[in-house]
């Protein structure tokens, strides 16, 4: 098109370089663009993580986010450059505009037909530029969100390696020592965890209060643009571009926030994947130490403490398969209904989706409970059996 419109010019002839870069067609489309790769990735890693499978440094998702993020940084080299090209060209079409304009002013009306071609090219070259940069933007949005599935995948790599050893140990009916290596370093963590929280909260707190300044902006240029309503002047447009930007500046602060509770979510998961591991930990030394002592009376203590917690546990996870139960009818009602606005939207369909994805994340939660539940039953019941044997031998 850029070509084109400058072919049409007559006998206004733009410089040989200028023509040659409006030539060059934009190599980053948004048709030829890969979307949707990284968002897959984050899926997945999702799924894993929902799923309760060990997913570490070696796995193959890791390695594709890897990839991905090397490719998204070379595209946006590429893009910006893209860029760069046009801007050259761009300044030279601005120039001459002004030129042109310049002579208007001076009375050469000859030249009016010059300065809105060159006007029109210097809107498509803008048009070109606002497509990239948005391509651009959506990438370095792709590269943050990867960046954390991978700093994830690297924090649930170490929780879980260090709960295994504990777990492993404690099949082989070995003793770690309380203040051994392992005990030591699911300390260290729970500590970087919990801190890594503590630094959230603050950051959330801050973001809070920005938050709070954006909008009270929005709502002063709100209340200046109804003052202004049905003009269409310089005041006027630059008013409605503040409050543009101050949306968007809302919409970020609003997805930082998100960003921050969703990591605060996974560090109080893997602080309950430590703390469960420490405490089997403890219990198993409490057992080993019972037994060592040869003394049958604190042995029948700690035999029926595990029996006890053997009926807690049964009855938690009794009332978790209810709730679990609970969600699952819900989810089948909710999709029900919305299967039968699948052609509108309206606040209704916003509200029993929100609702949806609530009930979902409550059954993700429930089974993620019964499976630590479970674990903590077979531990005890093979503590309950070793105790047995020695007090029945």
């Amino acid at each position: 098109m850029l070509l084109t419109w400058a072919r049409s010019v007559g006998h206004f002839s733009l410089p040989a370089q200028v023509r040659q870069r409006l030539a060059v067609p934009c190599c980053h489309s948004a048709k030829s663009r890969n979307f949707g790769n990284a968002k897959v990735l984050v899926s997945e890693v999702e799924a894993l993580v929902a799923s309760g499978k060990t997913i570490g440094r070696e796995c193959t998702v890791y390695l594709k986010i890897n990839l991905e993020i090397e490719r998204l940084r070379s595209d946006n080299d590429q893009i910006m450059a893209q860029v760069n090209q046009f801007d050259q060209s761009r300044s030279t079409l601005v120039e001459d505009g002004d030129t042109f304009c310049d002579a208007i002013i001076s009375g050469e009306i000859g030249k009016t037909q010059h300065m809105v071609q060159a006007l029109g090219q210097v809107e498509t070259l803008d048009r070109q530029i606002a497509e990239l940069r948005s391509l651009q933007v959506s990438n370095y949005l792709d590269i943050g969100a990867l960046k954390r599935q991978r700093a994830l995948i690297q924090k649930n790599d170490e929780v879980m390696k260090l709960a295994d050893q504990v777990y492993d140990a404690l099949d082989r009916e070995e003793t770690l020592p309380e203040d051994g290596p392992t005990a030591l370093a699911l300390e260290e963590v729970t500590l970087r965890l919990r801190k890594e929280f503590d630094n959230f909260s603050h950051s959330i707190s801050d973001t809070k209060k920005d938050l709070e300044q954006v909008v009270a902006r929005i709502r002063s240029l709100e209340l200046s643009l109804r003052v202004r309503r049905g003009k269409a002047d310089h005041g006027t447009d630059l008013l409605r571009s503040t409050l543009v930007s101050g949306l968007y500046e809302a919409r970020r602060k609003n997805a930082k926030l998100t960003r921050y509770r969703v990591q605060q979510a996974f560090n109080v998961k893997l602080v309950s994947v430590v703390e469960r591991a420490r405490q089997a930990l403890r219990r198993n030394a409490a057992i080993q130490a019972s037994i060592a002592s040869g003394d049958p009376e604190q042995m029948g203590n700690e035999r029926r403490q595990l029996l006890g917690d053997l009926e807690l546990t049964r009855r938690t996870s009794r009332e978790l398969e209810a709730t679990k139960s609970e969600f699952v009818q819900e989810i089948s009602h909710l999709t029900a209904r919305l299967r039968e606005l699948k052609d509108v939207v309206t606040p209704e369909t916003g509200a029993l989706r929100e609702r949806l994805m609530g009930a979902m994340r409550g059954e993700q939660l429930s089974i993620a409970r019964l499976a630590a539940v479970r674990r903590v039953q077979a531990l005890d019941a093979k503590l309950l059996a070793r105790l047995t044997r020695v007090l029945e031998s």
